[in-house]
Protein backbone atom coordinates (compact mmCIF):
# COMPACT_ATOMS: atom_id res chain seq x y z
CA UNK A 1 0.00 0.00 0.00
CA UNK A 2 1.39 3.43 -0.39
CA UNK A 3 2.17 5.39 2.63
CA UNK A 4 -1.32 5.16 3.98
CA UNK A 5 -0.52 7.71 7.15
CA UNK A 6 -0.32 10.33 4.06
CA UNK A 7 -3.24 9.21 2.02
CA UNK A 8 -5.30 8.86 5.24
CA UNK A 9 -4.21 12.76 6.16
CA UNK A 10 -5.11 13.47 2.45
CA UNK A 11 -8.24 12.52 2.89
CA UNK A 12 -9.54 14.46 6.06
CA UNK A 13 -10.68 17.70 5.08
CA UNK A 14 -11.27 19.12 8.74
CA UNK A 15 -14.00 21.78 9.30
CA UNK A 16 -14.55 24.18 12.35
CA UNK A 17 -18.43 25.62 13.52
CA UNK A 18 -17.62 29.69 12.92
CA UNK A 19 -18.50 30.17 16.74
CA UNK A 20 -17.02 27.09 18.74
CA UNK A 21 -14.63 27.77 21.23
CA UNK A 22 -11.77 26.80 21.22
CA UNK A 23 -11.53 27.11 17.16
CA UNK A 24 -9.85 23.80 16.41
CA UNK A 25 -7.44 23.81 13.52
CA UNK A 26 -8.62 23.87 9.47
CA UNK A 27 -7.23 21.38 7.38
CA UNK A 28 -7.14 21.77 4.03
CA UNK A 29 -5.65 19.23 1.21
CA UNK A 30 -5.01 18.64 -2.36
CA UNK A 31 -6.74 17.02 -4.35
CA UNK A 32 -5.11 13.23 -5.42
CA UNK A 33 -6.17 10.54 -7.62
CA UNK A 34 -8.63 8.07 -6.73
CA UNK A 35 -10.38 10.84 -4.44
CA UNK A 36 -13.97 12.09 -5.61
CA UNK A 37 -12.63 15.70 -6.31
CA UNK A 38 -10.34 14.20 -8.70
CA UNK A 39 -10.91 15.52 -12.62
CA UNK A 40 -12.75 12.30 -14.45
CA UNK A 41 -11.20 10.10 -16.93
CA UNK A 42 -12.85 12.29 -19.43
CA UNK A 43 -11.53 15.84 -18.14
CA UNK A 44 -7.90 14.26 -18.44
CA UNK A 45 -8.70 12.99 -21.46
CA UNK A 46 -9.84 16.41 -22.66
CA UNK A 47 -6.86 18.09 -20.92
CA UNK A 48 -4.14 15.56 -22.62
CA UNK A 49 -5.81 16.29 -26.08
CA UNK A 50 -4.29 20.06 -25.65
CA UNK A 51 -0.66 19.12 -24.77
CA UNK A 52 2.19 18.49 -27.63
CA UNK A 53 2.70 15.50 -26.29
CA UNK A 54 0.41 12.49 -24.54
CA UNK A 55 0.08 12.65 -20.82
CA UNK A 56 2.82 9.69 -19.17
CA UNK A 57 2.09 7.74 -16.37
CA UNK A 58 5.46 6.42 -15.52
CA UNK A 59 6.31 3.53 -12.58
CA UNK A 60 9.36 3.32 -10.64
CA UNK A 61 12.31 2.33 -12.89
CA UNK A 62 13.29 -0.53 -11.12
CA UNK A 63 9.40 -1.78 -12.08
CA UNK A 64 10.83 -3.97 -14.76
CA UNK A 65 12.45 -6.05 -12.30
CA UNK A 66 10.05 -7.44 -10.16
CA UNK A 67 7.61 -10.64 -11.68
CA UNK A 68 4.88 -9.39 -10.33
CA UNK A 69 4.85 -6.63 -12.05
CA UNK A 70 2.91 -5.58 -15.12
CA UNK A 71 5.61 -3.84 -16.67
CA UNK A 72 8.59 -7.05 -15.73
CA UNK A 73 11.05 -7.76 -18.44
CA UNK A 74 14.02 -9.51 -17.80
CA UNK A 75 15.59 -7.86 -20.66
CA UNK A 76 14.66 -4.34 -19.93
CA UNK A 77 15.62 -5.33 -16.16
CA UNK A 78 19.01 -5.59 -16.85
CA UNK A 79 19.87 -2.47 -18.95
CA UNK A 80 17.86 -0.51 -15.90
CA UNK A 81 20.46 -1.72 -13.26
CA UNK A 82 23.46 -1.02 -15.56
CA UNK A 83 22.19 2.35 -15.80
CA UNK A 84 21.05 2.68 -11.81
CA UNK A 85 23.86 5.05 -10.84
CA UNK A 86 24.09 6.63 -14.31
CA UNK A 87 23.39 10.52 -13.26
CA UNK A 88 22.89 11.36 -16.58
CA UNK A 89 20.58 8.80 -17.87
CA UNK A 90 18.78 9.73 -14.03
CA UNK A 91 18.31 13.09 -15.86
CA UNK A 92 16.34 11.94 -18.99
CA UNK A 93 13.86 9.88 -17.48
CA UNK A 94 10.89 11.38 -15.38
CA UNK A 95 10.72 8.96 -13.26
CA UNK A 96 13.82 9.10 -11.69
CA UNK A 97 15.40 11.34 -8.93
CA UNK A 98 19.72 11.79 -8.24
CA UNK A 99 19.08 10.76 -5.19
CA UNK A 100 16.61 7.50 -5.03
CA UNK A 101 15.12 7.94 -1.28
CA UNK A 102 13.54 10.80 -3.30
CA UNK A 103 11.50 8.32 -5.00
CA UNK A 104 10.45 6.49 -2.19
CA UNK A 105 7.84 6.95 0.46
CA UNK A 106 9.31 6.99 3.89
CA UNK A 107 6.99 7.18 7.54
CA UNK A 108 7.38 5.54 10.91
CA UNK A 109 7.02 2.08 9.93
CA UNK A 110 7.77 1.17 6.79
CA UNK A 111 10.12 2.18 3.19
CA UNK A 112 7.82 1.76 0.41
CA UNK A 113 10.47 1.68 -2.15
CA UNK A 114 11.10 -0.34 -5.65
CA UNK A 115 14.44 -1.70 -5.04
CA UNK A 116 15.88 -3.39 -8.23
CA UNK A 117 18.54 -5.55 -6.63
CA UNK A 118 16.50 -6.67 -3.39
CA UNK A 119 14.88 -10.13 -3.40
CA UNK A 120 12.35 -9.37 -6.65
CA UNK A 121 11.50 -13.01 -6.70
CA UNK A 122 10.10 -12.71 -3.35
CA UNK A 123 6.30 -12.63 -3.77
CA UNK A 124 5.71 -10.47 -0.82
CA UNK A 125 8.11 -7.91 -2.49
CA UNK A 126 6.13 -5.42 -4.23
CA UNK A 127 7.14 -2.53 -6.91
CA UNK A 128 6.23 0.43 -4.77
CA UNK A 129 4.68 4.17 -7.09
CA UNK A 130 6.21 6.14 -3.69
CA UNK A 131 6.82 9.64 -4.88
CA UNK A 132 7.30 8.82 -8.45
CA UNK A 133 4.57 11.17 -10.02
CA UNK A 134 0.85 9.50 -10.96
CA UNK A 135 1.22 11.64 -13.84
CA UNK A 136 3.71 13.85 -16.31
CA UNK A 137 3.58 16.32 -18.93
CA UNK A 138 6.60 16.09 -21.23
CA UNK A 139 6.45 19.63 -21.79
CA UNK A 140 7.74 20.55 -25.22
CA UNK A 141 6.48 24.59 -25.28
CA UNK A 142 5.46 27.01 -23.19
CA UNK A 143 1.67 26.70 -23.93
CA UNK A 144 2.38 22.94 -22.62
CA UNK A 145 3.50 24.51 -19.17
CA UNK A 146 0.47 27.12 -19.32
CA UNK A 147 -2.46 24.62 -19.62
CA UNK A 148 -0.93 22.45 -17.15
CA UNK A 149 -0.80 24.96 -14.53
CA UNK A 150 -4.03 25.88 -15.02
CA UNK A 151 -5.37 22.52 -15.03
CA UNK A 152 -3.74 21.69 -11.79
CA UNK A 153 -4.83 25.31 -10.43
CA UNK A 154 -8.46 24.57 -11.17
CA UNK A 155 -8.50 20.92 -9.91
CA UNK A 156 -6.14 21.71 -6.86
CA UNK A 157 -3.61 18.92 -7.71
CA UNK A 158 -0.74 18.22 -6.50
CA UNK A 159 1.81 20.13 -9.22
CA UNK A 160 5.77 19.64 -9.30
CA UNK A 161 8.32 20.71 -11.98
CA UNK A 162 11.61 18.58 -12.73
CA UNK A 163 14.14 19.22 -15.10
CA UNK A 164 16.88 17.26 -14.22
CA UNK A 165 16.51 16.04 -11.07
CA UNK A 166 19.28 17.02 -9.09
CA UNK A 167 17.40 17.98 -5.86
CA UNK A 168 18.31 16.66 -2.61
CA UNK A 169 14.94 17.26 -0.70
CA UNK A 170 13.25 15.49 -3.20
CA UNK A 171 11.08 18.65 -4.28
CA UNK A 172 10.73 17.68 -7.87
CA UNK A 173 8.81 14.31 -7.12
CA UNK A 174 5.69 13.76 -4.62
CA UNK A 175 3.42 11.41 -4.32
CA UNK A 176 0.23 11.25 -6.27
CA UNK A 177 1.44 14.74 -8.00
CA UNK A 178 1.43 15.85 -11.58
CA UNK A 179 4.82 16.80 -12.90
CA UNK A 180 6.00 19.44 -15.74
CA UNK A 181 9.42 17.78 -17.04
CA UNK A 182 11.29 20.33 -18.69
CA UNK A 183 14.04 18.16 -19.76
CA UNK A 184 13.45 18.45 -23.18
CA UNK A 185 13.36 22.28 -23.38
CA UNK A 186 17.05 22.61 -24.86
CA UNK A 187 17.09 25.70 -26.82
CA UNK A 188 20.19 27.61 -26.94
CA UNK A 189 20.22 31.18 -28.13
CA UNK A 190 23.39 33.57 -27.84
CA UNK A 191 23.65 36.98 -28.66
CA UNK A 192 26.66 39.82 -28.81
CA UNK A 193 24.24 43.08 -27.26
CA UNK A 194 21.79 41.77 -25.54
CA UNK A 195 19.36 44.36 -23.50
CA UNK A 196 16.68 43.50 -21.30
CA UNK A 197 12.75 44.09 -21.87
CA UNK A 198 12.50 47.56 -20.53
CA UNK A 199 14.97 49.02 -20.49
CA UNK A 200 15.75 52.57 -20.84
CA UNK A 201 17.06 54.05 -24.47
CA UNK A 202 20.79 53.78 -25.12
CA UNK A 203 21.22 50.91 -22.82
CA UNK A 204 24.29 49.24 -23.52
CA UNK A 205 23.85 45.79 -24.01
CA UNK A 206 25.95 42.64 -23.15
CA UNK A 207 27.04 39.51 -24.50
CA UNK A 208 24.73 36.87 -23.25
CA UNK A 209 23.33 33.51 -24.09
CA UNK A 210 19.43 32.58 -23.61
CA UNK A 211 18.70 28.97 -22.59
CA UNK A 212 15.67 26.97 -21.84
CA UNK A 213 14.86 24.81 -18.62
CA UNK A 214 15.90 21.41 -19.92
CA UNK A 215 19.81 22.68 -20.53
CA UNK A 216 22.53 21.48 -18.49
CA UNK A 217 25.62 22.56 -17.54
CA UNK A 218 27.65 20.41 -19.54
CA UNK A 219 25.91 21.12 -22.96
CA UNK A 220 25.74 24.73 -22.15
CA UNK A 221 29.40 24.97 -20.98
CA UNK A 222 30.70 23.42 -24.11
CA UNK A 223 28.47 25.51 -26.65
CA UNK A 224 29.98 28.95 -24.82
CA UNK A 225 33.48 27.84 -24.90
CA UNK A 226 32.99 26.65 -28.73
CA UNK A 227 32.15 30.79 -28.88
CA UNK A 228 35.41 31.68 -26.99
CA UNK A 229 33.64 32.75 -23.90
CA UNK A 230 32.74 31.13 -20.62
CA UNK A 231 29.50 31.71 -17.93
CA UNK A 232 29.41 30.90 -14.55
CA UNK A 233 27.43 27.80 -13.62
CA UNK A 234 27.50 24.46 -11.61
CA UNK A 235 29.85 22.18 -10.96
CA UNK A 236 28.65 18.19 -11.18
CA UNK A 237 30.24 15.22 -12.72
CA UNK A 238 29.17 14.34 -15.69
CA UNK A 239 27.90 17.71 -16.90
CA UNK A 240 24.10 16.56 -16.04
CA UNK A 241 23.07 19.52 -13.47
CA UNK A 242 20.59 21.33 -14.96
CA UNK A 243 21.28 25.36 -16.00
CA UNK A 244 17.39 26.33 -16.42
CA UNK A 245 15.64 25.30 -12.73
CA UNK A 246 16.42 24.88 -9.25
CA UNK A 247 20.27 26.19 -9.64
CA UNK A 248 19.70 29.95 -10.78
CA UNK A 249 16.60 29.88 -8.54
CA UNK A 250 18.44 28.96 -5.30
CA UNK A 251 21.16 31.34 -5.84
CA UNK A 252 23.85 29.11 -8.24
CA UNK A 253 27.30 28.72 -6.03
CA UNK A 254 29.99 27.81 -8.61
CA UNK A 255 34.27 27.72 -8.78
CA UNK A 256 33.94 30.80 -11.16
CA UNK A 257 31.73 32.95 -8.55
CA UNK A 258 35.16 34.38 -6.47
CA UNK A 259 36.01 35.54 -9.95
CA UNK A 260 32.74 36.35 -11.59
CA UNK A 261 29.74 36.45 -8.85
CA UNK A 262 27.30 33.96 -8.15
CA UNK A 263 24.72 32.67 -11.08
CA UNK A 264 22.11 34.91 -9.60
CA UNK A 265 24.33 38.09 -9.99
CA UNK A 266 24.99 36.96 -13.84
CA UNK A 267 20.98 37.01 -14.97
CA UNK A 268 20.04 39.68 -17.16
CA UNK A 269 16.69 38.32 -17.40
CA UNK A 270 14.09 35.21 -16.87
CA UNK A 271 10.61 34.37 -18.52
CA UNK A 272 8.57 32.52 -16.36
CA UNK A 273 4.94 31.11 -16.02
CA UNK A 274 3.18 32.45 -12.86
CA UNK A 275 0.72 30.42 -10.78
CA UNK A 276 -2.37 32.29 -12.61
CA UNK A 277 -0.62 30.47 -15.79
CA UNK A 278 0.43 33.93 -17.21
CA UNK A 279 4.10 34.01 -19.35
CA UNK A 280 5.39 37.07 -18.36
CA UNK A 281 9.51 38.92 -18.46
CA UNK A 282 11.08 39.88 -15.05
CA UNK A 283 14.33 41.82 -15.22
CA UNK A 284 15.68 44.52 -13.45
CA UNK A 285 13.05 46.85 -15.31
CA UNK A 286 10.26 44.56 -16.45
CA UNK A 287 8.38 43.07 -13.19
CA UNK A 288 11.90 43.67 -10.70
CA UNK A 289 9.91 42.72 -7.86
CA UNK A 290 9.71 39.23 -9.43
CA UNK A 291 13.10 39.21 -10.73
CA UNK A 292 14.66 39.79 -6.73
CA UNK A 293 12.51 36.94 -5.94
CA UNK A 294 13.83 34.46 -8.67
CA UNK A 295 17.25 35.22 -8.00
CA UNK A 296 17.71 33.18 -5.29
CA UNK A 297 14.07 32.65 -3.32
CA UNK A 298 13.90 28.98 -4.83
CA UNK A 299 12.22 27.02 -7.29
CA UNK A 300 9.90 26.79 -8.29
CA UNK A 301 8.21 28.94 -5.93
CA UNK A 302 7.67 32.26 -7.73
CA UNK A 303 7.14 30.71 -11.10
CA UNK A 304 8.09 27.97 -14.08
CA UNK A 305 11.41 29.02 -15.67
CA UNK A 306 10.80 28.93 -19.34
CA UNK A 307 14.25 30.70 -19.80
CA UNK A 308 17.00 32.60 -18.17
CA UNK A 309 19.48 34.49 -19.85
CA UNK A 310 23.36 34.88 -18.13
CA UNK A 311 25.66 36.98 -19.12
CA UNK A 312 29.04 35.52 -20.41
CA UNK A 313 32.71 36.50 -20.38
CA UNK A 314 36.15 36.43 -22.10
CA UNK A 315 37.40 32.94 -21.53
CA UNK A 316 40.93 33.60 -20.02
CA UNK A 317 43.73 30.58 -19.50
CA UNK A 318 43.46 29.07 -15.88
CA UNK A 319 45.84 27.83 -13.93
CA UNK A 320 45.06 24.89 -11.81
CA UNK A 321 46.68 23.33 -8.46
CA UNK A 322 46.40 19.70 -7.23
CA UNK A 323 47.13 18.95 -4.08
CA UNK A 324 46.70 15.33 -2.14
CA UNK A 325 47.88 14.82 1.85
CA UNK A 326 47.30 11.69 3.78
CA UNK A 327 47.74 12.21 7.57
CA UNK A 328 48.80 9.12 9.43
CA UNK A 329 48.24 11.30 13.01
CA UNK A 330 44.95 12.80 14.76
CA UNK A 331 47.37 15.32 15.64
CA UNK A 332 48.84 15.63 12.75
CA UNK A 333 45.25 16.23 11.02
CA UNK A 334 44.47 18.65 13.81
CA UNK A 335 47.46 20.56 12.51
CA UNK A 336 46.81 20.48 9.10
CA UNK A 337 43.04 21.55 9.27
CA UNK A 338 44.33 24.52 11.62
CA UNK A 339 46.92 25.56 8.99
CA UNK A 340 43.98 25.72 6.12
CA UNK A 341 42.25 27.67 8.14
CA UNK A 342 44.48 30.15 9.11
CA UNK A 343 45.72 30.50 5.20
CA UNK A 344 41.78 30.25 4.04
CA UNK A 345 41.13 34.07 3.97
CA UNK A 346 44.70 34.60 2.11
CA UNK A 347 44.39 32.46 -0.51
CA UNK A 348 41.30 33.74 -1.49
CA UNK A 349 42.65 37.53 -1.38
CA UNK A 350 45.40 35.80 -3.39
CA UNK A 351 42.89 34.56 -6.59
CA UNK A 352 41.99 30.94 -5.73
CA UNK A 353 38.99 29.25 -5.66
CA UNK A 354 37.68 25.57 -5.76
CA UNK A 355 37.45 22.40 -3.88
CA UNK A 356 38.45 20.75 -0.48
CA UNK A 357 37.54 17.38 0.02
CA UNK A 358 38.51 15.55 2.77
CA UNK A 359 37.57 11.94 3.86
CA UNK A 360 39.22 9.92 6.55
CA UNK A 361 42.97 10.11 6.51
CA UNK A 362 43.00 11.85 3.04
CA UNK A 363 42.55 15.96 2.07
CA UNK A 364 42.59 16.99 -0.93
CA UNK A 365 42.67 20.66 -2.90
CA UNK A 366 41.75 20.81 -6.66
CA UNK A 367 42.07 25.10 -7.01
CA UNK A 368 41.91 27.20 -9.69
CA UNK A 369 43.67 30.90 -10.60
CA UNK A 370 42.89 33.08 -13.75
CA UNK A 371 45.71 33.28 -15.61
CA UNK A 372 48.35 31.70 -16.82
CA UNK A 373 50.81 32.03 -14.69
CA UNK A 374 48.23 33.86 -12.30
CA UNK A 375 46.97 37.33 -12.91
CA UNK A 376 46.74 37.62 -9.34
CA UNK A 377 50.87 38.35 -8.20
CA UNK A 378 50.83 36.52 -4.95
CA UNK A 379 48.91 33.74 -6.08
CA UNK A 380 51.53 30.71 -6.51
CA UNK A 381 53.51 32.11 -3.25
CA UNK A 382 50.52 31.94 -1.30
CA UNK A 383 49.98 28.54 -1.78
CA UNK A 384 53.65 27.31 -2.16
CA UNK A 385 53.84 28.94 1.41
CA UNK A 386 50.96 26.89 2.66
CA UNK A 387 52.30 23.88 1.27
CA UNK A 388 56.03 24.36 3.03
CA UNK A 389 54.29 24.73 6.13
CA UNK A 390 52.10 21.49 6.13
CA UNK A 391 55.25 19.42 4.73
CA UNK A 392 56.79 20.00 8.44
CA UNK A 393 54.13 18.96 10.48
CA UNK A 394 54.36 15.29 11.95
CA UNK A 395 52.13 12.82 10.62
CA UNK A 396 51.51 14.72 7.52
CA UNK A 397 52.31 13.63 4.09
CA UNK A 398 52.10 15.34 0.77
CA UNK A 399 51.69 12.74 -1.80
CA UNK A 400 50.87 15.04 -4.75
CA UNK A 401 51.45 18.79 -5.52
CA UNK A 402 50.70 19.11 -9.25
CA UNK A 403 50.50 22.73 -10.43
CA UNK A 404 48.62 22.48 -14.24
CA UNK A 405 48.18 25.50 -17.11
CA UNK A 406 45.00 25.26 -18.87
CA UNK A 407 43.81 26.90 -21.89
CA UNK A 408 40.59 27.78 -20.24
CA UNK A 409 37.74 26.94 -17.65
CA UNK A 410 36.84 24.32 -20.38
CA UNK A 411 39.36 22.00 -20.37
CA UNK A 412 39.78 22.79 -16.89
CA UNK A 413 36.18 20.74 -16.36
CA UNK A 414 36.40 19.01 -19.25
CA UNK A 415 39.36 16.70 -17.34
CA UNK A 416 38.50 16.56 -14.40
CA UNK A 417 34.66 16.23 -14.52
CA UNK A 418 33.76 14.90 -17.69
CA UNK A 419 36.96 12.86 -18.80
CA UNK A 420 38.20 11.70 -15.31
CA UNK A 421 40.97 9.45 -16.55
CA UNK A 422 42.81 12.54 -17.39
CA UNK A 423 42.02 14.07 -14.12
CA UNK A 424 44.43 14.72 -11.33
CA UNK A 425 44.01 14.43 -7.61
CA UNK A 426 40.54 13.30 -6.64
CA UNK A 427 38.17 12.02 -8.47
CA UNK A 428 35.19 13.80 -8.75
CA UNK A 429 33.45 11.26 -11.26
CA UNK A 430 33.71 8.51 -8.73
CA UNK A 431 33.00 10.71 -5.67
CA UNK A 432 29.71 12.24 -7.17
CA UNK A 433 26.88 9.71 -7.06
CA UNK A 434 23.82 9.10 -8.02
CA UNK A 435 20.77 6.07 -7.87
CA UNK A 436 21.25 6.20 -4.10
CA UNK A 437 20.09 6.88 -1.21
CA UNK A 438 21.55 10.64 0.73
CA UNK A 439 20.97 12.96 3.25
CA UNK A 440 22.65 16.63 3.04
CA UNK A 441 23.87 19.15 4.87
CA UNK A 442 25.49 23.00 4.24
CA UNK A 443 26.83 25.16 5.88
CA UNK A 444 28.20 28.64 4.67
CA UNK A 445 31.15 29.21 6.70
CA UNK A 446 32.01 33.46 7.22
CA UNK A 447 34.92 34.72 7.08
CA UNK A 448 35.01 36.19 10.25
CA UNK A 449 35.50 32.62 11.35
CA UNK A 450 38.26 31.36 9.65
CA UNK A 451 40.22 34.43 10.52
CA UNK A 452 38.51 34.88 14.41
CA UNK A 453 37.97 31.65 15.52
CA UNK A 454 40.61 29.33 13.75
CA UNK A 455 41.20 26.79 16.01
CA UNK A 456 37.47 25.86 17.09
CA UNK A 457 36.59 25.89 13.59
CA UNK A 458 39.54 23.70 12.82
CA UNK A 459 38.40 21.36 15.61
CA UNK A 460 34.95 21.11 14.17
CA UNK A 461 36.13 20.40 10.58
CA UNK A 462 38.31 17.57 11.62
CA UNK A 463 35.53 15.85 13.79
CA UNK A 464 34.10 15.37 9.99
CA UNK A 465 35.21 11.73 8.93
CA UNK A 466 34.22 13.00 5.31
CA UNK A 467 33.07 16.82 3.74
CA UNK A 468 32.94 17.94 0.49
CA UNK A 469 33.57 21.74 1.39
CA UNK A 470 33.36 24.60 -1.98
CA UNK A 471 35.72 27.51 -1.50
CA UNK A 472 33.37 29.69 -3.70
CA UNK A 473 33.46 32.66 -2.14
CA UNK A 474 35.09 35.99 -1.39
CA UNK A 475 36.33 38.40 -4.41
CA UNK A 476 33.03 39.39 -6.45
CA UNK A 477 30.95 37.73 -4.43
CA UNK A 478 31.11 39.74 -1.48
CA UNK A 479 31.15 42.77 -3.51
CA UNK A 480 27.46 42.59 -4.51
CA UNK A 481 24.81 44.47 -2.32
CA UNK A 482 23.50 41.42 -0.30
CA UNK A 483 19.82 42.94 -0.56
CA UNK A 484 20.15 43.52 -4.04
CA UNK A 485 18.36 39.77 -4.44
CA UNK A 486 16.65 37.15 -2.83
CA UNK A 487 19.62 34.74 -2.37
CA UNK A 488 21.05 34.37 1.49
CA UNK A 489 22.31 37.52 2.17
CA UNK A 490 24.79 34.89 4.54
CA UNK A 491 26.46 34.32 0.39
CA UNK A 492 27.89 37.62 0.81
CA UNK A 493 30.13 37.47 3.77
CA UNK A 494 31.14 33.69 3.71
CA UNK A 495 34.38 32.20 1.67
CA UNK A 496 33.79 28.14 1.51
CA UNK A 497 30.37 26.37 2.02
CA UNK A 498 30.86 22.74 3.31
CA UNK A 499 28.60 20.11 2.12
CA UNK A 500 27.70 17.11 4.27
CA UNK A 501 26.03 13.66 2.89
CA UNK A 502 25.72 10.30 4.43
CA UNK A 503 23.91 7.23 2.52
CA UNK A 504 22.18 4.02 4.07
CA UNK A 505 21.71 0.31 2.35
CA UNK A 506 18.97 0.87 0.51
CA UNK A 507 17.76 -2.84 0.73
CA UNK A 508 17.83 -2.86 4.40
CA UNK A 509 17.61 0.34 5.96
CA UNK A 510 14.43 0.49 8.16
CA UNK A 511 12.64 4.24 8.81
CA UNK A 512 14.71 4.38 12.55
CA UNK A 513 18.00 3.99 10.38
CA UNK A 514 17.10 6.36 7.68
CA UNK A 515 15.95 8.75 10.47
CA UNK A 516 19.47 8.18 12.37
CA UNK A 517 21.52 8.93 9.05
CA UNK A 518 19.02 12.27 8.84
CA UNK A 519 19.85 13.27 12.72
CA UNK A 520 23.38 12.44 12.27
CA UNK A 521 23.45 14.92 9.12
CA UNK A 522 22.24 17.63 11.35
CA UNK A 523 24.37 16.70 14.59
CA UNK A 524 27.35 17.16 11.84
CA UNK A 525 26.21 20.22 10.44
CA UNK A 526 25.78 21.81 14.21
CA UNK A 527 28.56 21.15 14.78
CA UNK A 528 29.97 23.43 12.14
CA UNK A 529 27.37 26.16 12.99
CA UNK A 530 27.86 26.08 16.81
CA UNK A 531 31.55 27.54 15.67
CA UNK A 532 30.62 29.52 13.27
CA UNK A 533 27.28 31.34 14.88
CA UNK A 534 25.99 31.37 11.48
CA UNK A 535 22.86 29.52 10.59
CA UNK A 536 23.51 30.00 6.80
CA UNK A 537 23.00 27.69 4.41
CA UNK A 538 22.49 26.83 0.44
CA UNK A 539 18.79 26.04 -0.63
CA UNK A 540 20.08 23.83 -3.30
CA UNK A 541 21.99 21.65 -0.39
CA UNK A 542 18.58 21.34 1.57
CA UNK A 543 19.30 19.27 4.86
CA UNK A 544 16.15 17.44 6.22
CA UNK A 545 16.15 17.83 9.28
CA UNK A 546 17.62 21.66 9.71
CA UNK A 547 16.59 24.23 12.03
CA UNK A 548 14.40 27.14 11.14
CA UNK A 549 15.00 26.81 7.10
CA UNK A 550 13.86 30.32 7.13
CA UNK A 551 16.69 31.84 8.84
CA UNK A 552 19.07 29.19 7.33
CA UNK A 553 18.04 29.62 3.72
CA UNK A 554 16.80 33.28 3.06
CA UNK A 555 17.80 35.08 6.82
CA UNK A 556 16.17 38.60 6.21
CA UNK A 557 15.38 38.39 3.11
CA UNK A 558 12.51 35.99 4.18
CA UNK A 559 9.56 38.61 5.29
CA UNK A 560 9.74 40.36 2.12
CA UNK A 561 9.99 36.71 0.07
CA UNK A 562 6.93 35.22 2.10
CA UNK A 563 4.60 38.52 1.50
CA UNK A 564 5.60 38.50 -2.14
CA UNK A 565 4.86 34.72 -2.20
CA UNK A 566 1.47 34.94 -0.93
CA UNK A 567 0.70 37.81 -3.03
CA UNK A 568 1.54 36.11 -6.45
CA UNK A 569 0.57 32.47 -5.51
CA UNK A 570 -2.52 32.76 -3.19
CA UNK A 571 -3.88 29.33 -3.69
CA UNK A 572 -0.72 27.31 -2.88
CA UNK A 573 -0.08 26.06 -5.89
CA UNK A 574 4.23 25.89 -6.61
CA UNK A 575 4.47 24.97 -2.78
CA UNK A 576 7.76 22.76 -1.75
CA UNK A 577 8.77 21.50 1.48
CA UNK A 578 11.01 23.83 3.10
CA UNK A 579 10.02 26.45 0.39
CA UNK A 580 8.79 29.91 0.61
CA UNK A 581 5.31 30.33 2.72
CA UNK A 582 5.63 26.78 3.13
CA UNK A 583 4.40 26.78 6.48
CA UNK A 584 1.60 24.51 7.88
CA UNK A 585 2.25 21.95 4.83
CA UNK A 586 3.18 18.41 5.79
CA UNK A 587 6.35 17.39 4.72
CA UNK A 588 4.69 15.67 0.99
CA UNK A 589 2.92 18.88 0.46
CA UNK A 590 -0.63 16.69 0.28
CA UNK A 591 -2.42 18.78 3.55
CA UNK A 592 -1.78 22.03 5.43
CA UNK A 593 -3.06 22.79 8.85
CA UNK A 594 -4.30 26.21 9.01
Amino acid sequence: MLGLSYLTLALALATSPINASPVEPKTVCKCLPGQPCFPSLSVISAFESTLTQPLMHPRPMGSVCFPNDPTFNALKCDAVKSKWHNGAFRTSVPEAAQFINWETMINSTAVDQCDPFGDVNDPSNTCFQGRVPWGVVNVTSIADIQKTVKFASQYNLKLIVKNTGHENLGRSFGQKSIMLWTHNMQGIKFSNSFVPKGAPSGTQGVTAVTIEPGVQWGTLYKAVADRGQLVVGGIGAGGSVGAGGGWPMGGGHSVLSPFYGLGVDNIVEETVVLPNGEHVTANLYTNPDLFWALRGGGGPSFGILTSVTYRTHPAPPVTAAFLVVNTTTEAGRLELFKEWVKIHPTLVDAGWAGFWPYSGTQFFLTLMAMGNPPTNPKATSTLQGFYNKIATIPGVSIDLDVTKPYTGFQQWYDDNFIHSQNGIGFNYTIGDFSGVPAAVSSVLIPRTSFETNTDDLATALAELTDARPFLVGGGVVSKVDPDAMAVNPAFRSMLSDITIALSWNVTTATPQEVLAVEQTVTQWANGIRDVTKSPGAYVNEAEILIPNFQEAYWGSHYPRLRAFKQTIDPKDLLIVRQGVNSEGWDDEIMCKTL
